[in-house]
Formats: structure tokens, C-alpha cells, sequence
């Protein structure tokens, strides 16, 4: 959904097919760009990018109705990942947006 919203626009708006084009290109660059990335990172260096114990320390709390905090955490998750490009040092600040 971030993806797509940062692709098409928010309901309503009016982005040119030329626009819509050059913004899929600008974030499969980066999702690109990150893969790369993380495929020659280490083992180690991976859950350090990761960050899972911070992930871990988030999904932790316990909240009334199941599954709804986990789409949660994981909607702003990758709404950040998007909005930075892609370009994090680690997820952290995306576990941590919600």
C-alpha cells in the first residue's frame, strides 16, 4: 500500500501516467538498490540491518484484538521504508514509527 500511494498519489490525486512511470522507476531503483545491498551484507551484518530484537521488543505488547497492532507496526513500517527511500541504516526506525 505505501508503495502504491507513493506511485499513484493519494485518492484524488491526479499524477500523469509520465509521473506515475518515473516514480515506479525511482523506487524500483531503490528496492534495487537495497537488495544489493543486503545480499552482501554478513550474516551478522544482516541482523544488525535487521534489527529484529527491537522488532521483537515492539510486537511485544500485548493490545485487545489479535493481529490488528501487528498490521499496524508492520503498515508504518514499510510506510517509513518508503518515505526514506529505501535508504535506512537498519530498521529500527521503522519498527520503532508506530
Amino acid at each position: 500500500m505505501s508503495v502504491g500511494i507513493a506511485v499513484l498519489g493519494r485518492p484524488g490525486a491526479d499524477r500523469t501516467p509520465e509521473q506515475r512511470s518515473s516514480r515506479l522507476a525511482q523506487h524500483q531503483d531503490s528496492v534495487h538498490a537495497l537488495i544489493s545491498k543486503l545480499e552482501g551484507l554478513s550474516e551478522s551484518d544482516l541482523g544488525d540491518f535487521l534489527r529484529l530484537d527491537v522488532l521483537r521488543e515492539v510486537l511485544d505488547r500485548r493490545v485487545g484484538q489479535v493481529g490488528r497492532y501487528e498490521r499496524a507496526v508492520f503498515s508504518e513500517a514499510f510506510k517509513v521504508l518508503v518515505e526514506e527511500e529505501f535508504t535506512v541504516t537498519n530498521l529500527e526506525q521503522c519498527w520503532r514509527a508506530n
